[in-house]
This record gives C-alpha cells, structure tokens and sequence, in this order.
C-alpha cells in the first residue's frame, strides 16, 4: 500500500513538474528574426532577450531562420493562427496578412516623438487601414558603396547621377579594372534595389496614386529601361544578370568590383581581419545616384508584426517599446553596423564614420516597393514576384523595351484587378 501511494505520488509531482515546465516555456514571448550577412549584428541582437528581461522582467526567445524562409513563416502563422507571437517583416510584407495583426497604435504611437520621428519608409509600410499593424524595428539604408584609388585612376569622384555612374563605369570598363556592378537576379533585396533606384529616380510609377490605373506604360518607364539596358551593355559584368544578395558582396571583397550598392555588410566584413585593411581603408561611400526625376530608393526597412493569436500582447508590445527606446535604437546600430535607427533624430548620435552618415541620409530617400501609389497587398505581391525585377531582365536580354512594358502591364493589372 506505501509502495503504490508512493509511486501515485511520484507520478503526480512528476506530472506538476512536466505541466510547471509547460507553462514556463509557454509564457516566454516567441520572435522570429532572420539570420543577417554581418555576424557582428547577428551576435549583438543575440542579446535582446537578457536585454529584454533586465528592462522589463519579461522572458522571450529568438527562433532565427534564413531569410527566405521569413515569409513563408509570415504567411503559415497568419494563416493557421499558430506559431510565434512576434516576427519580423520586411518592406510592405506585412499588410499581405493584415486580417492576422494586431493593431500596435498604442505603443507605435506612443515612441514616436522620441527623436524626431521615424523616417517616411516606416510609415509607408507599416501604416495602412488607419493603424500601425508593423512596428518599426531598424532599416539598413543602402548606399553607393566605391574604391577611392580606382576611381581616382580614371579621373572620377564618387557619381552624383546615374549619367555620371554610367560614364564612370564605362571608364572602368574601358581600362580593364575592377568594374561598376549592380544585381539584377531574381531577389527581393538587392535586384530589386537596382531596378526601383533607377526606375524611381526617372519618374517611372508602376500604378496610379489611388492604384485604380496602371501607369507603367510611360515615357519615364521608357528612359529608366532604356538606362538600366546601356549600363548594362556598356558597364556592368554580364553575370549580375544571375546575382541576387551575395554577389556583390563577393566581387567586391576579391577586387572585382570598385562601385556598388550595397548594405554596410561589405564594409564590416572589410573590417574583421588585417588583410582587408589596406581596401576598407580605400572605401568611399555615397548616397545613389539622382536621376531626373530626383534621388529615389528603396531600403530595408524591417518591421515587427504581433499576431493577433498571440497570448503575449503586453509583452509583445513591451518588446517593441523596448526596441523603439532610443538607446537600444543607438545600440544595436552601433553594434551591428548594417542598421542605422528609425527615428530621424538619432542620426546625430552615432560612432562618427562616414558610412553611418551616408546611410542616415539616404533613409530620407527611402520609399518600399510600390511607391507612389497605395499600400496594398497588390503592391508587395508585385515585389515579392519580381514583376519589375523580371521587366528588366527581359529588356537586357534583348526583349524591345515597348513589348516588355506590355507584357508588364498586364501582369500589373492582374496582380491590382484592374481590367
């Protein structure tokens, strides 16, 4: 009779400690981040969590997946109402899954006027319907990156506009030196970054302000393929017709290429061993080339999204009150090197290198993916199908600039539903 009181009991603590245990795990606030080509960043936002405890006594955990696999986790908690509490959204991602956000007006609102306000980007993809349904998390605003000595060798500075980018790149090209090459793969970072720059920065605007026309077939639609085809026929290597995030990158760090844009990740990884030093030292930054239409570009302005199935709102919205405050927003641009923050003011309070005063006025430039027109599930489906990016990898290819426009309209209007 003691023999089996004795193993009901063991049974039943047993049982209380595997249910204490569930209810611990369960309580921790879950957050998906994507892995970051910067180990630098990587290690420091491996600190949030302790961070996050210290603040405000709340226990979380980081699940990190690759990149692309960040949306396709979006996408499957949105649509099973199971899964993390919090994720990470990048661009105009997150109003593809609005239904599934819970509005975060309270605490957005609440941090705005911390230091002057969060840059433009964060609004345009984080605003829509009336409320902020993304949290401004950080931006990694791209910039030119160039090497002084080479450029220095065909006469050139840095290029004010893409004609002046053009005919430096023409110069290097001529010489037989490290060449001006941009991505024109098939991704939603970089080539996506090469075509909206360009397009943008000639006027080009893939649909109407109120997203009821498409305006693509245009004039300035025209210019910016037909600029897009002569760098690419007259300066850029034939293989960035394949690159898509980590090329540029890779060519820039072997000597292959003197000017690109590019995230800071090139000059943090310059940084990290001594062979590299004699090239960071000769890295130049400046902000993309203007076009006629002005100095337009894209960033990549990431968000956090809370879901609404989540049972951790206090502390999901605890979380992005802790990450808004203006002295994590410093730290983890410090530490990281390839973000800078998403208040305007900060700018000021950064380590003094050139590159982080580059990147802080390019984010005045930034704008996501299906600017000018509506924020809508339209627009990042455009962005997450390269519709524009595959437009101008027809026209390189050879495909006449008017029937690619053609056969992009009418893929623009299927995405919008417009007849």
């Amino acid at each position: 009779m003691v023999r089996r009181r004795w193993i009901a009991m063991t049974i039943a603590a047993a049982f209380a400690l595997g249910w204490t245990a569930t209810v611990a795990e369960a309580e921790k606030l879950k957050l998906v981040l994507r892995t970051v080509p910067a180990e630098a960043a990587q290690e420091y936002l491996k600190t949030i969590p302790k961070k996050f405890k210290e603040a405000t006594g709340y226990d979380m955990e980081i699940e990190w997946v690759a990149p692309r696999e960040l949306r396709r986790k979006l996408i499957t908690a949105a649509e099973t109402k199971t899964g993390p509490d919090m994720i990470e959204v990048l661009y105009n991602g997150a109003i593809s899954v609005k239904d599934a956000l819970e509005p975060v007006d309270d605490v957005v609102n609440e941090m705005a006027n911390k230091a002057g306000g969060y840059y433009d980007i964060f609004k345009e993809g984080g605003f829509f319907g009336g409320h902020w349904h993304a949290a401004p998390y950080t931006t990694g605003p791209q910039v030119l990156n160039y090497r002084k000595s080479i450029l220095k060798q065909v006469g050139e500075g840095p290029p004010d506009t893409w004609e002046d980018a053009l005919r430096i790149g023409s110069k290097l090209k001529k010489a037989g030196l490290a060449q001006w090459a941009e991505a024109l793969g098939s991704h939603t970072i970089d080539p996506s970054t090469t075509v909206l720059c360009i397009l943008w920065s000639y006027g080009s605007k893939q649909v109407s302000p109120d997203g009821k026309r498409v305006t693509l077939d245009s004039p300035e639609t025209r210019a910016g393929l037909n600029f897009i085809k002569r760098a690419y026929e007259e300066a850029w290597p034939k293989a960035v017709i394949q690159w898509q995030i980590l090329e540029n990158n890779q060519t820039f760090l072997g000597g292959k290429t003197a000017m690109t844009i590019n995230a800071n990740s090139i000059a943090w990884k310059l940084s990290t061993e001594a062979k590299w030093k004699s090239v960071y030292d000769d890295l130049g930054f400046a902000l993309t080339p203007r076009g006629p239409a002005g100095r337009h570009c894209t960033a990549i302005p990431q968000f956090l999204v809370l879901f609404k199935h989540s049972k951790m709102k206090k502390e999901g919205k605890a979380l992005i009150r802790f990450i808004l405050e203006p002295k994590t927003q410093i730290d983890i641009a410090k530490e990281s090197w390839q973000y800078t923050p998403v208040h305007k003011g900060l700018a000021d309070q950064l380590p003094d290198r050139d590159f982080y005063k580059v990147m802080t006025q390019q984010a005045l430039y930034a704008h996501v993916p299906g600017w000018p027109g509506p924020q809508n599930p339209a627009a990042a489906e455009v962005h997450e199908r390269f519709t524009l990016v595959h437009m101008a990898q027809r026209v390189v290819q050879g495909q006449d600039i008017d029937a690619s426009i053609k056969q992009t309209v009418e893929e623009l209007k299927k995405i919008y539903g417009i007849r």
